[in-house]
């Protein structure tokens, strides 16, 4: 009676298991990602606080208000208006007959002066020059971020500022530059003979850059990636913006 109970425990026992074995074969799951990728942008927008057609006399310094009167305002900003944060330069090209350039950079040569306040130039700011660990403002001679073209049968000297931090969605830079203004030193016979030589029209070009900021190390390292380094390549002046004509009179 004994040997019969014993069997019939172990015939409980295996139909119990093969019960669970078969349970456990339906409780499955899958389970799958939809991997969603968005896309950023980056969009700039240049823009300039000057008057068209502004004229030009030959300044005077106010030594006691250390200023220059009949200094023409011409201030250039650049605002990220897309969706990635970004780093910008900006190319600014002058009539090679109104500044002396490059390889002296002698200012009291200049016919046309253009200046920057401090603050532009600033530790994190806009720097004139051509690497990062350089002095943002470049004294005469200094390594400034320059080079030559044509435009229009006309040549140009170009000087390239980089703002070295990185713009936010939706932030403007502090402007690359002030002011122009006349030497002192200029007579009527010099604004006849520039006049000549230029068909009348004193005219500054600006055309500014922008790249993403993300896997770059530097605004320099990531615009000379994007777009070459400057004088390595053509700017499209044709569609520059911010194309302005300064006569002098």
């Amino acid at each position: 009676m004994k040997k019969k109970l014993f069997i019939l425990a172990c015939a409980a026992i295996l139909v119990i298991t093969a019960i669970a074995g078969a349970s456990l074969a339906y409780l499955q799951d899958t389970d799958a990602e939809d991997n969603v990728f968005t896309v950023g942008n980056v969009e700039i927008d240049l823009y300039e606080n000057f008057v068209d057609e502004s004229k030009l006399l030959p300044a005077v310094y106010d030594a006691e208000n250390k200023v220059w009167n009949n200094a023409v305002t011409k201030e250039v900003f650049v605002t990220n208006t897309g969706s990635e944060a970004a780093y910008v330069r900006v190319h600014i090209a002058i009539p090679s007959i109104l500044d002396d350039g490059d390889p002296s950079f002698n200012a009291s040569k200049n016919v046309l002066h253009f200046n920057m306040g401090k603050e532009t130039y600033a530790d994190g700011l806009w720097s004139w020059n051509k690497a990062v660990d350089g002095a943002n403002y470049p004294e005469n001679g200094g390594n400034w971020n320059f080079y030559t073209t044509t435009i229009d049968n006309v040549a140009y000297n170009v000087y390239v500022v980089t703002f070295k931090s990185t713009l936010a969605a939706g932030e403007a830079t502090c402007s690359a530059m002030k002011q122009v203004y006349l030497d002192p030193k200029v007579t009527n016979e010099d604004i006849a003979s520039i006049n000549e030589k230029l068909n009348g029209k004193w005219s500054i070009y600006v055309a500014a850059e922008g790249v993403q900021a993300a896997g770059f190390t530097d605004a320099y390292q990531a615009l000379d990636t994007a777009f070459g380094v400057p004088g390595a390549y053509t700017v499209d002046w044709t569609a520059a913006a911010g194309v302005d004509t300064t006569k002098g009179n």
